[in-house]
């Protein structure tokens, strides 16, 4: 598909070279609280400066940057939220987004991009540990944040299987790589004959149990430390769940996975896979799972978002049958289901 390509200047340069100054400007506000001190309505430099205990000078220069990106406007004395912005970056908001600073600015990540031409050279991260081995500490924050989708795709899990799961007397639900566990947990308070068993490595799960017990569903869960591949799954189970995992490896790695997974089923039981996935669009309008890969690629030897034919050909090697599919607009993240083909 052809896609116009915007003219490249001087200007569009310039901003990409100064795109990390943006984040940068972004992510000392939030945690200096900076957006907070503003929610109930305009300030001075100086009492904005009082309240973020920051030194007068530095808080009159961070918030004429800020304001010159657009995250705040002034009046030439006073600073004040543009719209938009009290939702999205006052963290009483229950449309508080801040959270995803932490996550898309882990220090990990600025460190793995620094040489990015060297991994492009090498054809793979030269982290150690990588984002698939144990103690890659990213996992954690992302499991205790989670991420802007994260919301959108559970409700499309939901509505897919809603029907299937409410007829079942019994639903043994895994979240496999797990993370926050929000997609497994929302099945189980959402179905309450569900029980969810919830797999990732042992430091990640600290954050998914905190979750169950903030849902009031510690008593329907249990968790097992370990990894996705070796260890024991305590089947079998009705419903499993693979969200945000197989881009981390190999179109090979995620069938095996998958292969491992159709054991652990129960005869007419279903998978369900969440994640970014490439639809041979222009690059343009698929910029999410583009800039996924990249991530991939400097945090895993041999991850990507993967295309939807690789993601057909992992399930069909794998031994499934696709039943839907959805994509959560506007991100090219799509929800599958799939069950064992016994044809």
């Amino acid at each position: 598909m052809t896609h116009p390509a915007p003219t490249v200047t001087k200007n569009s340069l310039l901003e990409t070279l100064q795109a990390f100054k943006r984040t940068s400007l972004l992510k000392a506000a939030v945690e200096l609280g900076l957006f907070d001190a503003l929610a109930d309505g305009p300030r001075n430099a100086h009492q904005v400066a009082e309240a973020i205990d920051g030194d007068a000078r530095a808080v009159r220069i961070l918030l004429g940057a800020i304001t010159a990106i657009g995250l705040l406007d002034t009046d030439g004395a006073r600073y004040s939220l543009p719209p938009g912005a009290a939702d999205l970056l006052v963290s009483s908001s229950p449309q508080y987004a801040g959270h995803a600073v932490k996550v898309n600015t882990s220090e990990w990540e600025w460190e793995a991009m620094r040489d990015l031409a060297g991994v492009v050279r090498k054809g793979g991260t030269g982290l150690v540990p990588d984002a698939t081995e144990e103690g890659f500490s990213y996992w954690t924050d992302f499991a205790a944040e989670g991420t802007f989708v994260t919301r959108a795709a559970t409700a499309a899990l939901l509505e897919d299987i809603d029907e299937w799961a409410g007829g079942r007397p019994d639903l043994r639900v895994l979240d496999i790589g797990c993370g926050h566990a929000l997609f497994g947990l929302e099945v189980t308070r959402q179905h309450p004959q569900a029980e969810l068993h919830g797999l990732d490595r042992a430091e990640v799960l600290v954050q998914a149990k905190a979750h169950a017990e903030r849902m009031g569903l510690t008593a329907r869960t249990t968790f097992l430390p370990g990894d996705a591949f070796t260890t024991p799954l305590d089947g079998p189970y009705d419903l499993i769940v693979v969200a945000n995992v197989l881009p981390m490896f190999s179109e090979e790695q995620g069938t095996r996975l998958l292969r491992r997974l159709a054991g652990a089923l129960k005869p007419g039981g279903r998978l369900v896979t969440v994640g970014f996935t490439v639809e041979d669009k222009h690059p343009v309008e698929e910029h999410a799972a583009h800039v996924l890969s990249l991530l991939m690629l400097v945090a895993t030897p041999a991850g990507q978002a993967h295309s939807r034919a690789a993601s057909r050909r992992m399930l069909t090697a794998s031994g499934y049958r696709e039943i839907s599919i959805r994509r959560v607009d506007p991100l090219p993240v799509h929800v599958v289901t799939a069950e064992l083909d016994r044809r």
